[in-house]
């Protein structure tokens, strides 16, 4: 057995691309092996921004001999009648490179056996490796020198070794070799290794760290030892660092105490958001004047210096703008917004308002939350936007809607109404809340995107390939999030989207609603399989059934489905007698004369076994239908699970085509009322049963 050691170097990695770029690879090299049908064992990945590491242990040093089967020409044309080769088989074995004394002749087609000697791992992975690095993918990608490839940063090195010994190939001119780099700055001298443990020995004694997990743990624990308070260390920042950096290093600097007097989050997200500094508290939750900064190389107090220089300027024009904005009203920003373009065809941000309003509250109504509950829905969404004219979010960008809900509550707004504002962007902010400030919150999440989704797609702006220039996929993303965050589910997602179009049309604006519908079916089912990649892909596809709207417009009824139908996979008896009402039904409809009567008559059965079957079908029913309200896969299994055993009586004793054609009628009107109830859970026959 074999160990792979593959390190891919190139210039530093924009840090919400390492993780993924890592899974990427480890993915796309163990597929590979698996491909090559090449058996491994345990994998490990290491990254920094400069290189993702994987190693790959236990890899088979050749693939196991095989024959490769063709089939020729039928036996009774490969032979005259005197039983010498024709000559359509004499060309297939010329085509084969055999003589066609070594055809297999199966009685009914001849058959080439070609003994393939299995191939070198080396030599497998000579292909594999430089095929995954140029299968990655990114959100960004540019081509340096005269390149033609494409990749987030320049390829710099890649170390490649199988057992110590270099797997040779190369990529834009950068050659395998077994050679890496230690820190740009504290140790750039490029060294050999031989081995997965001389390479992380070797990086560490370089100033680099390869393993993230350890790059946290040196990070939290300077950020706390070098904090004259308590640093604010959020999982999502504290990442952004680890991958910003090799060696990190921690400090502490401080700002002008003069600007404590901008609010909070104007403090926070300039520190946290735009120079990736971790805020620092007092002991009552008070910010200090002090900032945790992470470096990756340079001189402490020059780093220290540069990094208090930066905020401080950021903090001053923050202040310049803080102060013109309280000279204006939310009233005054509103009205600002009507210079504000939203989309040429979709009217201004000031327009679109007033749809976010409308939507809200019809969220909000369709929940039955109240009266009070609707007006403050109406009015977190009128002023949502009106923040994007203030001075401070055209400075501070990422400061979108915070802003908005602090000047909203220096008005006197319900703080139900500031908090939606304030955390429109953020809906996570959402998760664990179950109160009225979260549902307004979630509302308008939710009326944002359905907004977006119905004029976006309305005008034929579709998604395409990996081109999404209005981000419709994220805001089809926020869409089910939002509504898995609602406790009992917004529901129907087709009510708001109809409402959305109303609005668009009462404005004048022409849309195609049929299209966007199709399109929003099709954006939603690429969510629900990102959004749920544990789940099995036959899973999912049965989950959704017909792909339609009206299928998937509802995202606890699609989670519902797949935990149902991941239930019923497992009890493989049942599911086959299931699968008879669905598979003899689908066959019936495909027939000409195919007809139903409507309606089911029971004595028409004229079946005991059918008579017992169509009786508990409205005991099934209902509990299905309680099942789905209260998203209980086990009971909609359980209730599928009692009508097993009345299916399969009917099926042993009864011929469903019968030649009485209103016989017929009735059982198949049996089987239509049956698939229905079984439906509820989706489509069965999407489920791959395993062996």
């Amino acid at each position: 057995m074999a160990h792979l050691l593959f390190e891919l170097g190139c210039e530093e990695l924009p840090a919400s691309f390492v993780a993924k770029a890592l899974r990427d690879l480890e993915e796309a090299i163990t597929r590979g092996l698996n491909g090559a049908r090449l058996e491994f064992g345990q994998s490990e990945t290491y990254a920094t921004p400069r290189r993702l590491i994987v190693a790959v242990n236990q890899i088979q040093d050749r693939q196991a001999d095989s024959i490769k089967e063709s089939r020729g020409p039928s036996a009774s044309a490969a032979f005259d009648s005197d039983g010498n080769p024709s000559k359509a088989l004499q060309g297939f074995c010329r085509g084969q490179g055999i003589d066609p004394s070594q055809v297999v002749n199966d009685g009914e087609y001849v058959w080439a056996k070609i003994p393939v000697p299995g191939r070198a791992a080396s030599e497998i992975l000579a292909e594999i490796l430089p095929a995954a690095v140029r299968g990655l993918t990114f959100e960004k990608t540019m081509r340096w020198g005269h390149s033609r490839m494409r990749f987030a940063r320049p390829i710099r090195w890649m170390l490649a070794l199988l057992d110590g010994q270099v797997v040779p190939f190369e990529i834009e001119g950068v050659s395998s070799s077994n050679t890496s780099r230690g820190h740009r700055f504290a140790a750039p001298e490029p060294f050999e290794v031989n081995s997965l443990d001389a390479l992380l020995s070797e990086l560490r004694s370089r100033n680099v760290e390869p393993d993230s997990a350890n790059r946290e743990s040196m990070l939290r624990e300077q950020a706390v030892a070098r904090a004259s308070g308590t640093p604010d260390l959020p999982e999502s920042l504290v990442d952004e660092n680890v991958y910003l950096t090799e060696w990190p290093q921690a400090h502490e600097g401080s700002f002008d105490e003069a600007y404590l007097n901008l609010p909070d989050p104007v403090l926070v997200t300039a520190m946290a958001k735009h120079q990736r500094f971790f805020p620092v508290r007092n002991s009552d939750g008070s910010l200090q004047n002090k900032f945790i900064a992470i470096r990756n190389h340079g001189e402490e107090s020059n780093v220290k210096a540069g990094n208090e220089w930066v905020l401080n300027a950021r903090f001053n024009d923050a202040t310049f703008f803080y102060r013109e904005d309280q000279n204006k009203s939310m009233d005054e920003f509103l009205a600002a917004t009507e210079r504000m373009l939203f989309q040429e065809k979709l009217g201004t941000v000031r327009d679109r308002s007033h749809r976010l309003s409308a939507l809200a509250r019809f969220v909000v109504a369709s929940a039955g939350l109240g009266t009070t509950a609707e007006d403050h829905a109406a009015k977190a969404g009128l002023y949502a936007k009106a923040d994007l004219s203030t001075g401070l979010v055209s400075e501070l960008s990422s400061l979108q809607g915070i802003i908005g809900g602090e000047y909203a509550r220096r008005e006197g707004f319900a703080e139900e109404v500031c908090w939606a504002i304030a955390s429109q962007y953020d809906l996570g902010k959402q998760a664990g809340r179950d109160d009225l400030a979260s549902r307004i919150a979630i509302a308008l999440v939710a009326a944002d995107q359905v907004d977006k989704l119905a004029g976006f797609l309305g005008l034929g702006l579709i998604p395409k390939g990996s081109s999404d220039p209005f981000g419709l996929r994220r805001a089809a993303t926020l869409l089910v999030e939002a509504s898995r965050l609602w406790p009992e589910g917004l529901g129907d997602l087709q009510a708001p989207l109809a409402q959305a179009f109303d609005l668009y049309r009462a404005e004048g604006q022409t849309l195609d609603e049929a299209g966007a519908k199709t399109a929003l079916a099709d954006l939603l089912c690429g969510r629900y399989e990102a959004l749920f990649p544990a789940v099995r892909h036959d899973l999912m596809a049965g989950a959704l059934a017909g792909r339609t709207l009206a299928e998937v417009a509802q995202p606890n009824l699609i989670v519902f489905r797949t935990e149902a139908l991941a239930l019923l996979a497992d009890d493989v008896a049942t599911l086959q007698t299931l699968s008879r009402p669905v598979n003899i039904l689908a066959s019936a409809e495909k027939k000409s004369d195919f007809s139903l009567p409507g309606t089911l008559d029971a004595a028409g059965l004229k079946s005991c076994e059918g008579e017992a079957l169509a009786a508990a079908l409205p005991d099934a029913a209902k509990a299905m239908q309680s099942a789905v309200a209260q998203h209980d896969a086990r009971s909609a299994v359980n209730a599928l699970q009692a009508l097993a055993a009345p299916i399969h009586a009917f099926f042993e004793n009864t011929m469903v085509m019968d030649e009485d054609l209103a016989v017929r009628g009735q059982r198949l009107q049996l089987l239509s009322e049956t698939r229905q109830i079984i439906r509820t859970i989706g489509d069965i026959s999407a489920i791959v049963i395993e062996g």
